[in-house]
This record gives C-alpha cells, structure tokens and sequence, in this order.
C-alpha cells in the first residue's frame, strides 16, 4: 500500500452488530481502525480476518479475547500518525507529533481540528442509541495527509449539522410528550382530589346532623351554605392553580361564572389565601 491511496474504514461501537450497509463500506476500505465496544468476540474475529485491524478495548469487551487490546493504540498509518482510545477522557494528553486522535463511547459523530490535529469520534454504528444517528467515517490517505468522509447509515442524516438538527428535534418532541403527559396525570389527580373532599365533605355533614342537602354547584351562591360555599371556592382555587380558564372551570364544576371570576380576582388580589380567606375578602368588596 505504500505509494498508494490508502481508504481507512473508522468505526467505534458496534456492540456485536455488523451491518450490511457497514461491510459494503468495509469492502472498499483497505484497513479498519475501530475504537472499542466490539462487544462481541464473534465480530472482532470476523473484522481481524479481513482486513488489517488497528483496534482499542471498549468499556463493554470483557472476556479471554479482549485481554490483548490495549486501552490507548498509537499506530502509522500511510504515514500518518494516529492515536487512539475508547473514551476521549483516556487519550493522554502527551501527543507529541500525533496528527488524529480517534475515540468513540458517546455513539455521537465529532470531528473537529485543534491546532492542525484532527479529533475524530466516528459515532456508532452497531446498535441505534436513542435518536443519535447511525455513523461510521472514511479516511483517504495519501503522503502523509488525508481526507475525511462521514458516512451517515439513515436517511435524513447528510451532513453533521442536519444529525444534530433531527436530534435536537427529537428531544423537543419527547419534551412536548412529557409535558402533555404530566398535565393530563395533573387534571386527573386533582379529579381525584375533588372526589375525595366531596365524600369527607357529606360525610362531615351526616356527623353533625345536618339535615339541610347541599346546594349544587351550580346554584346562586346566595342559595349556599358557608360550608358549601367554601368547598366550591377550594375546587375553583385548585383548578386555579393548574391554570385553567374562568370558563373551563365554571363549566367543569357546574358553576356559576360569575361567582367563579370574583374567587379568581380574589385569589390574584390575595395570594396564597386559602378558601376561607377568599371567602371573606369577597365579602369584604
């Protein structure tokens, strides 16, 4: 190979799967570099008859047959001096006359130059790691330089920016997902809340005797007892809290919206009040 281009295949993380569309970028590579987490005998083995294998030990190769990788591999490679470990936080930091430093681990494509040294991450390419995008690179080498490929294994992924971009959006959908799924466990706890307190509330009022039926929620406040009427105002007051509007809240418990915007004025006027405060400071305007 000397004289010659040489294509250097650079892949990290496989964890034991070796795609179809990987080997077809494989068989037109000279050699393979690969930056750790084989995670599988089977593999390692299949990679080092093919092809000259420059390789590192992953976090994930245990075994008799990951003992005799190094953690950090210095190597030439058509000229061109390389080093290399699993995590970037093992590459040490003497690299005298090194020109790229290749690592893996985070399963997220990087390359970057810091000072005319290359750094390169080649992502993964084995098993999908949340929504990163599936990767592996391609070295040309010729004299002493070089030039680099990304190879990005699905649709969508063409350049660094756009993985970065689909990444970022998927985070953005779960967000939005969580948060549409908290909401609904917080109407359905404050549901719950509400049925709770209206049976200790009947309850409490066969215990002393009460023989006068509450009014409906719906009723004119006027028509209400105090104890009613504070119950209502704790519903409006949690429901409040959830942010929901005069109207939903009206509509949901069956009141009146005139009665349920006065307890919403009087809370904003009065925070942290609870509802016998509300009560009174209603009265009191």
């Amino acid at each position: 190979m000397t004289g010659e281009p040489i294509r250097a295949a650079v892949l990290a993380d496989t964890h034991g799967v070796l795609r179809p569309e990987v080997e077809e970028v494989l068989s037109t590579c000279d050699v393979v570099i690969h930056a750790g987490d084989f995670d599988s005998q089977l593999l390692y083995h299949k990679l080092s008859s093919k092809w000259p294998l420059y390789a590192v030990r992953g976090n994930n190769d245990r075994g008799v047959w990951a003992g005799g990788l190094p953690g950090v591999k210095r190597f030439s490679v058509g000229g061109v001096k390389f080093i290399m470990a699993h995590k970037r936080q093992d590459v040490p930091s003497d690299l005298k006359d090194v020109q790229v430093v290749v690592f893996g681990h985070s399963h997220m494509y990087q390359q970057e130059e810091v000072f005319g040294r290359l750094w390169l991450n080649p992502g993964g390419c084995g098993f999908k790691r949340f929504t990163l995008p599936l990767s592996l690179a391609v070295m040309t080498i010729e004299n002493g330089s070089w030039t680099l490929e990304p190879i990005w294994l699905e649709k969508g992924y063409g350049t660094r920016s756009d993985a970065i971009s689909q990444r970022d959006k998927a985070k953005e959908s779960r967000y939005e997902k969580r948060q549409k799924r908290y909401k609904r466990e917080k109407e359905r706890s404050v549901a719950r809340s509400d049925g709770r307190r209206a049976g200790e509330s009947e309850s409490a009022a066969e215990l002393l005797g009460s023989g006068e039926p509450q009014a409906p929620a719906g009723k004119a406040p006027e028509a209400m007892d105090t104890r009613s009427e504070l119950f209502l105002i704790a519903r409006i007051l949690r429901l409040r809290s959830a942010e929901e509007s005069v109207e939903w809240i009206a509509q949901n418990l069956h009141a009146e919206p005139s009665f349920v915007k006065k307890v919403c004025d009087a809370a904003a006027k009065v925070q942290g009040a609870d509802a016998r405060q509300i009560l009174e400071a209603m009265k009191r305007s």
